[in-house]
C-alpha cells in the first residue's frame, strides 16, 4: 500500500465475506470502529451511485476510493464516543444537546464484534448488489 492510505495497514480485524475483502478499523482520534469493504469495479463510482445498494449503520461515510474500497464509521449521533485518551464524549454530548435544544438519545456503546459483523453485513451486500452496476 502507498503513503495515500497508511491506516489501512493495520486492520483490527479482517477477511473476506462472498468475494469481498472488508475490514474494521480503529478511528485514530476516537475510539469509534470503523468497517470498510473493498469493490475494484466500484472505484469509479459515486457514494449516491452505492448508497441504494448498500445497507449500512448510519449509511456510506466513506468512499469509494481509488482502490474501491468504502465504509461506515460508528460516529453517528446516537453512537458513544471517547477519545483515545480515555476521555469519555457523551457528557459533553448531553450538554451540547440541552444547549441547542436537541432531544438526548442515550448512545450506542458499538463493540468489535458488532462493527465486524456490521461490516461482513456490508460486504455480502456488496456482493449481492455487484452486478447490477
Amino acid at each position: 500500500m502507498d503513503d495515500w492510505r497508511p491506516w489501512m495497514e493495520s486492520p483490527v480485524h479482517k477477511g473476506i465475506e462472498d468475494g469481498v475483502e472488508w475490514r474494521v478499523m480503529a478511528n485514530d482520534v476516537f475510539f469509534a470502529w470503523q468497517g470498510y469493504a473493498q469493490r475494484h469495479v466500484w472505484r469509479n463510482l459515486t457514494a449516491d451511485d452505492i448508497a441504494p445498494l448498500v445497507d449500512v449503520y448510519g449509511g456510506i461515510t466513506y468512499g469509494p476510493d481509488r482502490y474501491g474500497w468504502i465504509g461506515f464509521d460508528t460516529l453517528q449521533g446516537n453512537s458513544s464516543m471517547i477519545r483515545l485518551d480515555g476521555t469519555d464524549l457523551d457528557e459533553p454530548r448531553r450538554v451540547l444537546c440541552a444547549r441547542m435544544g436537541w432531544p438526548w438519545v442515550e448512545p450506542h456503546k458499538w463493540t468489535c464484534d458488532e462493527v465486524e459483523a456490521e461490516t461482513r453485513r456490508m460486504a455480502a451486500c456488496i456482493a449481492v448488489n455487484d452486478t447490477r452496476l
